[in-house]
């Protein structure tokens, strides 16, 4: 333990007994193990959407990207509403990329 709440510190300061990267962790003691690194940005995965008739949904993988140069999987859902208005906004950066090229923006 490197410090405690209330010692200068908000929240437990660890470090490895041996040293070793610090990590901190809430100062109401719930849990000891690191605090996740922060979300930094959110990739469409590498692999196919799937549109599931019976919910009306639609599902794209996605990468979570972290401050730590983590990542990890998750699957955004969405309905058909959502599926229509992010086709739209989609479609609307094409249009923008495109006038950008022309040098109309």
């Amino acid at each position: 333990m490197v410090a405690l709440p209330g010692t200068g510190a908000a929240t437990y300061h660890l470090r490895p007994p041996g040293g070793g990267d610090e990590w901190s962790a809430p100062a109401d003691a719930t849990t000891l193990r690191p605090v996740p690194a922060q979300v930094t940005h959110v990739t469409p995965a590498k692999l196919d959407v799937v549109y599931d008739h019976r919910a009306q949904q639609g599902a794209m993988p996605l990468v979570v990207h972290c401050e730590d140069g983590g990542t990890s999987e998750a699957l955004l859902v969405l309905t058909l509403g959502e599926l229509e208005l992010y086709s739209y906004q989609v479609g609307r950066i094409i249009e923008l990329r495109e006038k950008a090229r022309e040098g109309t923006t």
